[in-house]
């Protein structure tokens, strides 16, 4: 050779018989192994060379179309000669690729695609072939979906061509997945549609079914609620007929005095069955109610409150409390015995643009009450009246001197 630089071979792994060959052989002398050589001696990157017959001019029986790679040696290691010149450079090292070898291990993975692969070392020229897959692309598509890829590797350009093989299916119509897509959104709104009718069955069952148990839970609260009136009732009549008979001279007197009673007692709950299909009157319901159990003629003094009028709920629901309030007070209170002992009085709170009725029922006596150990009926009809269907609350004061209730419910524009 007469070129400037010598680049033999000296080491080879692994060394067997096939390639000892290589040991002593030049590069540099060849053109391709020398351009790369060159280049790596300029820095300190891995060049690739371009296409060369591995084994060939080295006196090997069989050569192989592949690339070598080259990086150099510098003659120190110290950082600061890393970028030193030409003169710094003590060797090479090098690797060579079998590109066949190469590129059937890439492609080899799965999954195996359905394409022809071609490698070039820089333009897509015959001379330039590096690898060809052994499947040929297909005869009808294979020009027609060419994809190509531009790449570098260790400094060297590459051109990747990918065709279909006859094993690649040609792409559907562009209807079909159109199609596929409207009726994707069909279908899913006629699953809608379905799914919003089941819910809204399932909502009208569900509203069937409470309400139901609603009147279910009325109705046997209207029974139990007429059982307990007509006990009551009949013990109103006999405490009328005892507190007549006290008061009477003879039976004439009795009779006259009883017959009137009666009928303000039945007077008076008509008045009350036609006010709950109207507004009517807190101070008017109280009289009604405590008429039944202690006459018509209530003492001055027993009611106390400004007038205040009460829708349809709230007079129901009020005039079952002050029934059975009046009634408790007949059989265990002072008012038994004088309906003085009574007091009611009621006012009306503000709080912004909300009204609460404030009640007080204040029953005095020499008569000890003490909260009872079972609650009764009455009891817990007061309190469903108030709590559940006023959404108010009650309060009981058991005195030494008689008892104290305080009903708090909020009222409707």
């Amino acid at each position: 050779t007469t070129g400037q630089w010598r680049t033999p071979v000296v080491l080879f792994e692994p060394l067997d018989t096939s390639n000892q060959s290589i040991i002593g052989f030049d590069m540099f002398t060849e053109p391709v192994r020398r351009a790369a050589i060159e280049k790596a001696m300029a820095d300190d990157q891995q060049h690739a060379s371009g296409v060369v017959q591995l084994g060939e001019g080295a006196g090997v029986a069989q050569t192989f179309t592949g690339f070598l790679v080259f990086v150099r040696l510098n003659v120190e290691t110290a950082p600061e000669v890393i970028n030193a010149s030409r003169s710094s450079t003590a060797g090479f090292l090098y690797a060579a690729f079998r590109a066949q070898d190469l590129f059937q291990v890439a492609l080899s993975h799965s999954p195996l695609l359905p394409v022809n692969v071609e490698v070039y070392d820089g333009k897509p020229e015959a001379g330039n072939l590096l690898f060809r897959s052994e499947a040929p692309p297909a005869e009808r598509i294979g020009a027609k979906l060419l994809a190509r890829r531009d790449i570098v590797v260790a400094g060297r350009p590459w051109t990747v061509l990918f065709r279909p093989t006859s094993a690649f299916e040609p792409p559907s119509s562009r209807a079909i997945p159109v199609m596929l897509g409207l009726f994707g959104l069909l279908l899913a709104g006629a699953i809608a549609l379905v799914a919003r009718y089941q819910e809204r069955t399932y909502e009208a069952k569900s509203a069937l079914h409470e309400a139901t148990e609603k009147s279910l839970l009325e109705k046997d609260l209207i029974l139990q609620e007429m059982k307990h009136r007509i006990k009551n009732s009949i013990t109103r009549v006999l405490a009328i007929a005892r507190q007549t008979a006290s008061q009477a001279t003879d039976v004439k007197e009795f009779s006259a005095s009883f017959s009137a009673r009666l009928q303000a007692m039945a007077a008076s709950q008509d008045m009350l069955t036609r006010s709950r299909w109207q507004k009517a009157d807190l101070g008017d319901l109280l009289r009604i109610e405590l008429g039944q159990v202690f006459g018509k003629d209530l003492p001055e003094g027993v009611l106390s409150g400004p007038e205040v009028l009460l829708d349809e709920t709230t007079t129901q629901a009020l005039g079952l409390t002050f029934h059975e309030l009046a009634t408790n007070a007949l059989k265990y209170g002072e008012a038994g015995n004088s309906v003085g002992a009574l007091k009611v009085d009621w006012s009306i709170e503000w709080r912004g643009r909300e009204r609460t009725l404030l009640l007080n029922w204040r029953e005095t006596g020499q008569k000890n009450l003490e909260a009872p150990a079972k609650t009764g009926f009455g009891t817990k009809l007061i309190d469903v009246n108030v709590t559940r269907e006023l959404h108010g609350t009650i309060a009981r004061d058991y005195r030494d001197d008689g008892l104290k209730v305080e009903i708090r419910i909020p009222l409707t524009a």
